[in-house]
């Protein structure tokens, strides 16, 4: 450390030296409260959020209680093919299937396809799920969606019967039909969008 003779020059510097720690401090206080501040806006915006939701979620409960056929979950029927198990045989729109596969062989790899029928000759594949049984247990929800770029712009793509195929093996499909009914509240994911 260096000190000068002169204590005017060594006063200069304690008070420089000073002065730039309380400006330093001054501009991290600043700086804190001003992340606080942007917390706890976003706090409330959040809670405003999910407030606003919650309500939701309440009339659609409401206006599903009311209406003429309100939707009551099923239980799960658990239907099999090998490994595999879809929870129902029926869904309502917007409803998510469940898809449940249990000890599926090592050596056993392929895709399920989920295929609705378009007559009787044809059918619409809407999604293909590769498994493979060298992986672990492979359990998933798989929902219903539209899809501009895929031309699903309607749900009425969705209504009807289709088939949960097993590719790449022996196990017989799945059959299961959508149903012509919304899950309550679920109406706005399913607007036109082409």
């Amino acid at each position: 450390m260096i000190f000068f003779k002169n204590d005017d020059v060594n006063k200069k510097i304690i008070i420089s030296i000073s002065a730039i720690i309380i400006i330093t401090i001054i501009g991290i206080s600043i700086t804190q409260i001003d992340i606080n501040d942007n917390e706890s806006t976003k706090n409330l915006e959040q809670s405003d959020d999910i407030n606003s939701m919650l309500e939701k979620i309440k009339n659609d409960k409401i206006n599903n209680d009311n209406s003429e056929n309100p939707y009551v979950p099923k239980e799960r029927e658990w239907i099999e093919s090998g490994p595999f198990l879809l929870d129902r045989s029926e869904y309502w729109i917007g409803e998510k299937m469940f898809i449940n596969i249990n000890h599926l062989d090592e050596k056993i790899k392929g895709e399920m396809v989920f295929a609705k029928y378009i007559n009787s000759t044809h059918m619409y594949e809407y999604k293909k799920i590769p498994f493979d049984g060298s992986n672990p247990q492979q359990n998933f929800y798989l929902a219903l969606t539209l899809n501009k770029a895929r031309g699903i712009c309607t749900p009425d793509i969705f209504i009807g019967d289709w088939e949960l195929i097993f590719r790449g093996t022996n196990y017989e499909s799945i059959k299961f039909e959508v149903l012509d009914e919304f899950i309550p509240g679920q109406q706005d994911n399913y607007k036109p969008v082409c």
